[in-house]
C-alpha cells in the first residue's frame, strides 16, 4: 500500500523539493501551507507521516504537533530553521519523532521518512516476526488476537 506523507511547510521552494524526493520515493504526497491547513487536510485523509515547519503563518507547527498527538501517532519529522537546543528539545517533548534543522540533506531527510514508515508500519512483529497489521498507532497481532493502541493493550471481548 502507498504511503501517504504531509509536508506543511509555507515556502515554496522548500515544500516543492521535498516533494519532489517523496514521488520518486513512490510516495503520495499532500501539501499544506499553514498549520489550520495541516490539521483540515490531517481529518480527511489517511496520513501516514507528517514533514512539518514550525515557523507557520497562522497556527504554528507547535500546535498542529500538539493537536494532532491528542488524535493519532503519527510520525512527525520537525523540519524547521529553529536549531536552539530548547527548540528540539521541545519539539520532542511535544511528540515529534525526528528534528531536522534547515538546512537539511533532502537524501537524509528520505532516509529518516524511510526508517519511521518502516518502523510504525511494518506487516510483520519485528520480535516474534509473526503477522501484525498497524495503522494510525493501532497494532493487531493477528496470531495472539491482542490489539494495542498508542502502545496500550486493549482489552477486547470473544465473539462466538
Amino acid at each position: 500500500m502507498q504511503k501517504t506523507i504531509l509536508i506543511v511547510e509555507d515556502e515554496d521552494i522548500l515544500r516543492e523539493i521535498v516533494k519532489d524526493y517523496l514521488l520518486n520515493e513512490g510516495y503520495e504526497v499532500l501539501e499544506a501551507i499553514d498549520g489550520n491547513e495541516a490539521l483540515t487536510i490531517f481529518e480527511k485523509y489517511e496520513v501516514h507521516l507528517i514533514i512539518l515547519d514550525i515557523m507557520l503563518p497562522g497556527l504554528d507547527g507547535w500546535s498542529v504537533c500538539r493537536r494532532i498527538r491528542k488524535l493519532s501517532n503519527v510520525p512527525i519529522i520537525m523540519l524547521t530553521a529553529r536549531a536552539d537546543e530548547d527548540d528540539t528539545l521541545l519539539g520532542f517533548e511535544l511528540g515529534a519523532d525526528d528534528y531536522v534543522t534547515k538546512p537539511y540533506s533532502p537524501p537524509i531527510l528520505m532516509a529518516r521518512v524511510k526508517r519511521l514508515i518502516d518502523s510504525r508500519y511494518s506487516i510483520k512483529d519485528n520480535q516474534s516476526n509473526e503477522e501484525t497489521l498497524a495503522s494510525r498507532g493501532i497494532h493487531v497481532h493477528i496470531p495472539s488476537r491482542t490489539v494495542t493502541v498508542d502502545g496500550e493493550n486493549l482489552s477486547l471481548t470473544h465473539r462466538v
